[in-house]
């Protein structure tokens, strides 16, 4: 597999299109950046960050791509790789006018090896070019390098490998090209689902209109028996209530009618023959 080291330079004129390509970006055009952030979704941790890292960018954040990846072995903790969208919309434009295939696409410290507690690192005439972690690393002065404290990790100098990237490719991340091949791809459905979308409000207008119906209509009934039951009712202003009421006055009726003189004379023998009433006060006494 060949290697294209691109920057803004760049040109894909006199390549080969039946060639497989593997572009390795300049890392001065792009940054990294490791995030901590409380126990979240993923989804929720790609909307946050650009907006964590907003105060350490030299973009507004609108301008720019994130590629987030949550760091392996270490919970709560994302690795971030920034770039700026013309970049990559310049190298997608590019690698379609020239009709290349292209296997990958990485930042070009991908090329050195990943190890956990290493820093590996390879100087060129443009600096010092490393590698700290599976998206970390980028390309530094070496008078600034060799400044570099070194005491949470170990210094290894190293050689390029494709072998190192690990099949990263970041035109598979959801920059805009991708997005627009998606829709592309899956159009028929989509066309589905906004359907769906409108034809659902619509249902739910026109059931929620039968439910209304339905309810009007068992309101009617509940008015009309409550009449029935109740003919002295004129007016009809809270029916729950007025029900309520009226139940509470059949119960207070039925507390009085328990105690009176009638109910107490069913309790005398049927065949009995009262002979004499004697009230005392308040007692009335029966003789057969």
């Amino acid at each position: 597999m060949n290697i294209i080291y691109y920057n803004a330079l760049t040109i894909f004129d006199e390549l080969s299109s039946d060639k497989r390509y593997l572009i390795a970006i300049d890392a001065n055009l792009v940054s990294t950046h490791q995030v901590e952030l409380p126990k979240i979704s993923p989804a929720k941790a790609k909307k946050a960050i650009p907006f964590l890292l907003e105060d350490v960018l030299l973009s507004d954040i609108e301008e720019l791509d994130f590629f987030v990846k949550k760091t392996i072995g270490t919970p709560n903790f994302y690795d971030v790789i920034v770039v700026e969208k013309q970049v990559m919309s310049g190298l997608q434009r590019k690698i379609e006018q020239a009709q290349l295939e292209v296997e990958r696409c990485v930042i070009d410290f991908m090329l050195l090896p990943n190890e956990q507690g290493k820093m590996h690192y390879i100087e060129d005439e443009q600096g010092v070019l490393f590698r700290l972690g599976e998206f970390l690393g980028g390309r530094m002065n070496k008078v600034l390098f060799d400044k570099l404290p070194t005491d949470d990790y170990q210094l290894i100098s190293a050689t390029i490998a494709i072998k190192h990237t690990q099949q990263v490719n970041l035109l598979d991340i959801d920059w805009l090209r991708n997005w627009e091949k998606l829709l592309h791809q899956w159009r028929f459905s989509i066309v589905i689902i906004l359907s769906l979308m409108v034809l659902m409000p619509v249902q739910l207008i026109v059931d929620n209109y039968y439910l209304n119906q339905q309810i009007q209509t068992q309101q009617n009934s509940n008015k009309n028996t409550f009449k029935k039951l109740f003919p002295e009712v004129r007016r009809i202003v809270d029916l729950p209530v007025q029900i309520k009421q009226k139940l509470k006055q059949a119960n207070k009726y039925k507390s009085r009618s328990g105690d009176d003189l009638l109910s107490k004379l069913t309790e005398v023998k049927s065949k009995a023959t009262i002979k004499r009433l004697k009230f005392n006060q308040k007692t009335l006494t029966l003789t057969p």
